[in-house]
């Protein structure tokens, strides 16, 4: 991964190299196609400029330091061959005081990078994505439904073919009373499924509870530190602790997320097996 980097071809073999070029890679979001030009100095005002966002690699007696200028802050890393060492502040003598404290003197070379025309395709279009992304119009659970009503009609389709089944064992084992009980799920189901198919506005409450808990358990599966802990009572359902990993899966479903709402109907078919 990193051999393939730019910058690492620029310093491979120099004390700290190797270490200064990994942290910007990995902390940083240094990307690996850079374009690289020798420079006597370092004008600040250009600093602020034509190397926004990049960085000039520095060349030392005793390893290698970065340097870059993003919204009025300076950063800057170090390295003699150990962990590198991080500094920040709004003056650029103050940082070039650290990187001399740091690995020792003057900079013996400097070299300012730019991104290559493919880091910046790149850049671009993932920006692009996340704009789509934010312009994108979070669908409610009715209008998902409906907006996938096959789909979910499917899922019913499957979940009674699997309750029948169940149905027929438990006859077999004389487990009547829980037979009967299966039954009466495979009459809601058909309910169910007229009720989407004639795009009822009013669901039954098994098929509100039932999609309520498939978007909860979604959320929790692909977000948990956004959705929390999940409660459940017989008046409210299942109840997540936090509302925030609901609302970022129904967004990523919206904007076309087939694999969540794949998981999105996988949970909602086991909700109405389990009843």
């Amino acid at each position: 991964m990193f051999e393939d980097s730019s910058t690492m071809g620029l310093i491979n073999g120099l004390p700290g190299g190797q270490q200064v070029v990994k942290y910007l890679h990995s902390q940083q979001g240094l990307g690996h196609a850079q374009d690289y030009k020798q420079i006597a100095k370092i004008a600040w005002s250009e600093l602020k400029d034509a190397y926004r966002g990049a960085w000039v690699i520095m060349q030392y007696k005793n390893g290698v330091g970065a340097i870059k200028q993003q919204s009025g802050t300076y950063y800057a890393v170090a390295s003699k061959g150990d962990a590198p060492v991080a500094f920040q502040d709004s003056r650029g003598g103050n940082v070039m005081d650290f990187l001399k404290g740091q690995l020792g003197g003057n900079p013996i070379k400097m070299w300012a990078g730019t991104e290559t025309g493919k880091t910046k395709e790149l850049k671009k279009t993932r920006q692009q994505a996340k704009q789509e992304l934010e312009k994108t119009t979070t669908l409610t659970p009715d209008a998902l439904v409906k907006k996938f009503s096959p789909l979910w009609v499917k899922a019913m389709t499957v979940a009674q073919a699997d309750i029948k089944g169940m149905v027929q064992n438990m006859i077999k084992n004389d487990a009547y009373e829980k037979a009967e009980r299966k039954l009466k799920q495979l009459k809601l189901l058909d309910d169910g499924i007229l009720s989407i198919e004639s795009d009822k506005t009013t669901k039954p409450d098994f098929l509100n509870a039932a999609i309520g808990q498939a978007i909860t358990m979604t959320a929790s599966h692909y977000y948990p530190d956004e959705t929390g802990n999940i409660s459940r009572s017989y008046s409210s359902g299942f109840t997540p602790e936090r509302h925030e990993g609901v609302q970022h899966v129904l967004k990523d479903i919206s904007a076309g997320d087939q694999a969540k709402l794949g998981t999105l109907l996988a949970f909602f078919k086991r909700a109405l097996i389990t009843g």
